[in-house]
C-alpha cells in the first residue's frame, strides 16, 4: 500500500499540469505539438506570438503556463495561470487553481533547503489553491491527494523547523554553559593564583618578621648590657656621693641644730595663730547655716497656710456647686404618642423631622434640657431634638 502511494505521488508531481486544451486553431495546434515534443521554449514563443493577436484567449494563457511549468519557471507559470483565471471563463478555473497549487509547491520545495519560513508560506499558498480546486470540482481526486501530500510536507517542515530551533536553543544553552564553565574555571584559577600569591606574600612577611625580631632581640640585648654598665657606674657614683653627703651632714648637724630650734619655735607660733583663725571661720559658717534654716522653716509655714486657704475656698465652691446641681421637682412628662405599626407588605415611613435637625420643643422639654445642662457650657447649636429614625420604604422597581 505504501509503495502504491509513492508511485501515485510521483506520477501526479511529474505530470503536474492538467492536459492541454485542444483547439482547431493553427497557432494553438503548433504550440501544442511543440509542447508534446518537449520543446517548451519554442512552444512558449508560439503561444506568445498567438497572444499578441488574441490577448484575451484564456486557453493560450493556460497552455503557456503549462509550458513554463515544464521549464521549471514556476513563478512565470503562476503569473500566466492567474491571467487565464482573470479572463473569467468558468471551465478553466479548476485546472488553473490546481496548477497554481503545484507551482507553489515546487517553489516551496526549492526554498526548503535555504529558507524554511518562505517555504512554509509557499506550501500554505499551495494548500489554498488546492482547496479552491476541490471546491470547484469535488470529484478531483488529484487535487485531494496533492492537498494531503503537501499538508504532510508542511507538517514535516514545521517539525523540521522546531527541531532546528530546539537544536539552536540546545547549542546556545551548551555554549552559554561552556562560557559559564570557562568563566568559572577562570575565576577558580584566579582565586588559586591569588591564594598562591597570598601564601608567598605571607611567607615573605613571616620571614621578614623573623629577621626583624632577631634584629630587635640583638638590639635589646645590647641595650640591656649598656644599661647594666650604666647602672653599675651610677651605683658607684651614688655611693661616692653618699659618703660625701654623710660627711657634710655631720658638719651641718652641729651648726644647724640651733637654727632648727629657732625655726621650730616660729612654726609653733604660726600654727597656734592659724588654729585660732580656723575656729573663727567655723563659728561664722555655723551662724550662716542657722539663719538659712530659719528662713526655710518660715517659707514652709507660709506655703502650708496658703494651701489651707486654697482648700477651704475649694470646699466652699464644691458645696455651692452641689447645692446648685440638686434636682428640682419636675412636671410629669407627657406620654409619647404610640406610632401605629405598619401593616404587612408595607414599609414604615420617616418622620418629616430628620435626625440632627432642630425641631420644636415643648416648655417641659426645654426645662428638662436646661436642668440637664446646668453648670455646663453648651452652645445653642449643640441642643437639638433627636427622634428615632424610621427606615423609608424602597421605591417600586420597574425593570
Amino acid at each position: 500500500m505504501h509503495s502504491r502511494i509513492i508511485m501515485i505521488t510521483a506520477l501526479i508531481l511529474a505530470f503536474a499540469a492538467k492536459e492541454l486544451f485542444a483547439s482547431t486553431a493553427e497557432d494553438v495546434k503548433k504550440g501544442n505539438v511543440l509542447y508534446n515534443n518537449k520543446k517548451y521554449d519554442e512552444a512558449v514563443k508560439v503561444y506568445d506570438s498567438a497572444l499578441e493577436r488574441k490577448p484575451d484567449n484564456s486557453m493560450l494563457r493556460f497552455n503557456k503556463g503549462d509550458a513554463l511549468y515544464k521549464k521549471s519557471s514556476y513563478n512565470a507559470a503562476i503569473e500566466s495561470y492567474n491571467k487565464a483565471i482573470a479572463q473569467g471563463r468558468s471551465w478553466i478555473l479548476s485546472g488553473s487553481d490546481y496548477n497554481i497549487g503545484n507551482s507553489n509547491y515546487r517553489v516551496g520545495s526549492e526554498l526548503a533547503k535555504s529558507n524554511i519560513e518562505k517555504a512554509k508560506e509557499s506550501y500554505e499558498t499551495a494548500l489554498q489553491f488546492y482547496k479552491r480546486a476541490i471546491d470547484l470540482n469535488p470529484n478531483d481526486r488529484d487535487a485531494k491527494f496533492n492537498y494531503e501530500f503537501v499538508d504532510q510536507k508542511l507538517m514535516s517542515l514545521r517539525e523540521q523547523e522546531e527541531k532546528k530551533k530546539k537544536k539552536e536553543k540546545d547549542q546556545k544553552q551548551n555554549k552559554d554553559q561552556n562560557n559559564k564553565d570557562q568563566k568559572d574555571n577562570q575565576q577558580q584559577n584566579q582565586q588559586q593564583n591569588q591564594q598562591q600569591n597570598q601564601q608567598q606574600d605571607q611567607k615573605q612577611q613571616d620571614k621578614k618578621q623573623q629577621q626583624d625580631q632577631q634584629q630587635n632581640q640583638q638590639q635589646n640585648q645590647k641595650q640591656q648590657q649598656d644599661q647594666q654598665q650604666n647602672q653599675k657606674q651610677d651605683q658607684k657614683e651614688q655611693q661616692d656621693q653618699k659618703q660625701q653627703d654623710q660627711e657634710k651632714d655631720k658638719e651641718n648637724q652641729q651648726s644647724g641644730q640651733n637654727k632648727e630650734d629657732e625655726k621650730k619655735s616660729q612654726a609653733d607660733q604660726q600654727q597656734s595663730k592659724s588654729e585660732e583663725e580656723k575656729r573663727q571661720e567655723e563659728q561664722k559658717k555655723q551662724e550662716e547655716e542657722k539663719q538659712k534654716e530659719e528662713q526655710k522653716q518660715q517659707e514652709e509655714q507660709k506655703k502650708q497656710e496658703d494651701q489651707k486657704q486654697q482648700e477651704e475656698q475649694k470646699k466652699q465652691e464644691d458645696q455651692k456647686q452641689q447645692e446648685e446641681k440638686q434636682p428640682k421637682p419636675q412636671a410629669a412628662p407627657e406620654k409619647e404618642k404610640q406610632q401605629p405599626e405598619p401593616k404587612e407588605g408595607q414599609s414604615p415611613q420617616f418622620y418629616e423631622q430628620g435626625e440632627g435637625k432642630q425641631g420644636e420643643m415643648t416648655e417641659e422639654e426645654a426645662k428638662m434640657l436646661l436642668e440637664g445642662y446646668r453648670g455646663e457650657e453648651a452652645s445653642a447649636e449643640s441642643v437639638k431634638m433627636r427622634r428615632k429614625q424610621v427606615p423609608m420604604p424602597e421605591p417600586d422597581k420597574d425593570w
